[in-house]
């Protein structure tokens, strides 16, 4: 084939696509039932609004971004992420805090493909914006879930912890530091590097040999203000109230991104294999002071559509029954074409075929499409009121009269 799309993306055919039409419905339901507002923000930001935010010395800023010149020699980075936009856009567009928004769209990261992982993915994410307490936190969870258990995926865990904030979270960077320089040449090339730049990044290495090392480091635990301990517990306390029981912590989980503060998470199930990860989000209090704005408490998380359409359970969602019209003539169109507007405004689907075409290739079309029905307008039907509807599934055929059509087929 002489064109193919590029490594790393996917098309979505239609019954992936409609999948994920169903998938990104819900989600904006569930979101809608939570108080959020949809904020659409563009593919392309400055490239420096992702070295600020996300960080650069972060795997996404150093090795991740889909970076170019445009035609007025700006660098421009199609974006990898969606918080940092969505915090742009709320400063620039001067919207006031709080504010809960979702966001749904392609996110873009050069990074090698794997199974349910893209260059080019879709994500479905929130941020509260303006909301300080704990339970905002368990809130968070609790939508998530909430989505989660409306689409039918429930097994899963979550993985939590606690980042601290710019008060302590300074004195344990430092000890890990301390410990890590004394293990240094055990640690994998990418872990010496980050020990000299961030050592928190050495906590979020894959490799099996630096998360053996850290087993016998510090704990964040351990350095927590009484402020962080307390919002943390507290966090805690409320998920069994929401009832999500389904959370263990994780002590070195510190998502792969410099904003965040306090409470992190992420979302994992063994069905997905050694890259079991779909999600994940945490607590950003700092981010709007970071880019101009006033310092402004603030949380959210983002899901991957992709690995979430793996998880999701077969015949979830099904999809309503095609209804095929088959007008056997020109005039029997015109007798018959209200049956169009009256099946369709009763929000039936309905495709209709090649008007005056044979019935037997209609027939052939209907079936191409799995139609469960397909009505049959002639004109013998016509003059006594009524049209012929053949059952695809049984192969039966019998007479309906016209007015009673939309009830037989409800």
């Amino acid at each position: 084939m002489k064109y193919q799309r590029p490594k790393g993306t996917k098309d979505f055919l239609p019954e992936e696509a409609r999948k994920a039409s169903y998938v990104e419905e819900v989600f904006r339901q569930t979101c809608a039932l939570f108080g959020f507002q949809e904020i659409r923000t563009p593919i392309l930001e400055p490239k420096e609004l992702f070295l600020r935010a996300t960080g650069a010395e972060t795997e996404i800023v150093q090795k991740e971004m889909y970076l170019f010149f445009d035609r007025s020699g700006r660098e421009l980075a199609l974006r990898p992420e969606g918080t940092p936009g969505v915090i742009r856009a709320v400063i620039e567009g001067g919207l006031n805090p709080p504010q809960r928004l979702f966001y749904l769209g392609p996110m873009f990261r050069y990074e090698k493909p794997q199974k349910g992982r893209f260059r080019q993915h879709h994500q479905l994410g929130i941020e509260v914006l303006g909301e300080k307490g704990p339970y905002t936190d368990a809130e968070v969870l609790f939508l998530a879930t909430t989505f989660l258990s409306a689409i039918g995926i429930k097994d899963y865990q979550i993985l939590l912890n606690t980042l601290g904030c710019q008060n302590c979270s300074p004195a344990f960077s430092q000890a890990l530091k301390a410990f890590l320089s004394s293990e240094e040449k055990r640690l994998c090339p990418d872990c010496q590097g980050r020990l000299l730049r961030n050592p928190l990044r050495i906590l979020d290495c894959k490799n099996e040999n630096c998360q053996k090392i850290y087993q016998f480091g510090p704990k964040i635990k351990d350095y927590l203000c009484s402020d962080c301990s307390e919002h943390f517990a507290s966090f805690l306390s409320y998920l069994p109230q929401l009832g999500i029981k389904n959370y263990r912590l994780a002590e070195n989980l510190v998502r792969g991104i410099d904003y965040y503060t306090r409470t992190v998470f992420e979302f994992v199930s063994e069905r997905l294999g050694s890259q079991n990860s779909f999600g994940g989000g945490g607590r950003y209090d700092n981010l709007f002071a970071d880019l101009g704005g006033e310092k402004t408490p603030a949380i959210g998380f983002a899901l991957g559509l992709e690995r979430i359409l793996m998880l999701l359970p077969e015949g979830e969602k099904e999809e309503p029954a095609i209804i095929f019209i088959a007008f056997l003539s020109p005039a029997d169109f015109e007798k018959g074409k209200e049956i169009i507007t009256t099946l369709r405004s009763a929000r039936l689907k309905v495709i209709v075929g090649e008007v005056g075409e044979r019935l037997k290739g209609q027939l052939k079309r209907a079936n191409s499409y799995q139609a469960r029905w397909v009505v049959i307008v002639g004109e013998e039907e016509l003059k006594k009121g009524a049209v012929s509807v053949k059952d695809m599934k049984t192969g039966e055929q019998r007479e309906i009269r016209k007015e009673e059509l939309l009830n037989f087929l409800k």
